[in-house]
């Protein structure tokens, strides 16, 4: 796909209001344009060329896997000898838990995520992975995970560039920033469910 002018960048953002309705425009963008999106593009810098501001579903994916492949020995050895007990923790997580799946069910986002389920997709996974482990899982769900990550990757470039407009002088200033991440976050994950 020819790339198309880029935007110019977001304004700069001075308050968590200011943030959500900024984000909320940039995301609209990168569901509609992304290719206008600089982030989305390789720039040329001095003396040598800058990456992406998020790398492309392939690299991602690719470093997914390899990372998960990786892991496998450390995914065992750690959950064989865990830093704090997990029966505790998740008891003590008991209201946000609450919390969360009231937000969950109020929003149907179980039955929206059921919509979005290739049904083919999901039985040849099956019939791929067999009694396949966690790192077989991955690698057969590349093309799956890629395309996630593909719709994902222009809502993380709005984010990232209305989180770079954010300044960060101050402690309070850093603070927002790092509330405004949680939110945008937040804000990716419903519009990828449709939202």
């Amino acid at each position: 796909m020819a790339a198309k002018k880029p935007l110019p960048a977001p304004p700069p953002v001075n308050s968590l209001d200011q943030f959500a309705a900024t984000l909320k425009l940039a995301l609209q963008v990168a569901v509609v344009n992304p290719d206008s999106l600089a982030g989305m593009h390789p720039q040329q810098g001095n003396p040598v060329s800058l990456s992406p501001r998020i790398p492309e579903a392939s690299t991602m994916v690719g470093k997914l896997i390899d990372n998960a492949t990786n892991a496998g020995q450390r995914w065992v050895d750690n959950t064989s000898s865990p830093r704090k007990d997990p029966i505790a923790g998740m008891k003590k997580s008991n209201a946000k838990y609450k919390g969360a799946m009231q937000a969950s069910l109020s929003a149907d986002t179980w039955l929206k995520g059921v919509n979005n389920i290739d049904e083919a997709a999901m039985y040849e996974t099956i019939k791929t992975l067999g009694a396949g482990v966690f790192t077989q899982g991955l690698s057969a769900r590349k093309a799956k995970i890629e395309k996630i990550f593909t719709k994902m990757r222009p809502m993380m470039v709005a984010l990232a560039q209305t989180l770079d407009a954010m300044p960060t002088d101050t402690d309070a200033q850093r603070e927002a920033k790092m509330i405004a991440a949680k939110r945008g976050m937040q804000a990716v994950g419903v519009k990828m469910q449709g939202g």
